[in-house]
């Protein structure tokens, strides 16, 4: 009577690296967007392997280990100025 059902695995499906700075224009636009990002919610909005987003994010973000947002990733500083500056053009 009782049916198993399997969970759906999406890491099963491999996702394909894009061009760095096509990524990192990605990356700014979603940060335009939200000023904090998990990991997970950075992997399903630019479909890119979780392992090559942690390298683009030690360089472009501040990983938060404390705080309201804990787990979360935000621009460093220099990052939000230019950012500001090129949506106010």
């Amino acid at each position: 009577d009782k049916k198993k059902t399997q969970p759906v695995k999406q890491t099963d499906t491999k996702r394909t690296r894009r061009d760095r700075g096509e990524l990192e224009d990605i990356m700014f636009k979603l940060f335009e967007k939200q000023p904090n990002w998990a990991l997970k919610q950075l992997v399903q909005e630019t479909d890119q392997p979780a392992q090559f987003l942690k390298e683009i994010l030690n360089e472009l973000c501040i990983y938060n280990k404390r705080g309201a947002n804990q787990g979360t990733y935000e621009l460093k500083p220099e990052y939000k100025k230019s950012v500001e500056d090129t949506g106010a053009e």
